[in-house]
């Protein structure tokens, strides 16, 4: 009879586990300008212009003599070396 008489206890939950979710302040997007990752123009030009006055002829010369890509690659590599090493010595100007 004096479980009946005497008061309950309730037990609280724990607030812990019930947090409301944090709101964070959000900013509105604004437009950065940002330089792309490309290489100057300069360079895009100077290998174009490489690439059609030199490098496409010499295949196609190659493919027409009946040589393999493989050695026609070795030849441009070497030929660019030359062209290299020339142009930084000062004997040709390009």
């Amino acid at each position: 009879m004096t479980s009946l008489v005497s008061p309950i206890q309730i037990q609280k939950t724990s607030r812990k586990f019930l947090q409301k979710r944090k709101r964070s302040c959000r900013r509105l997007a604004c437009p950065l300008r940002v330089q792309a990752a490309l290489p100057s123009p300069d360079i895009m030009n100077y290998a174009q212009g490489q690439l059609i006055t030199w490098i496409l002829p010499m295949t196609i010369a190659g493919r027409l003599l009946k040589l393999d890509y493989p050695n026609i690659v070795v030849g441009l590599t070497l030929m660019t070396i030359a062209k290299l090493s020339l142009a930084a010595n000062g004997v040709i100007n390009y």
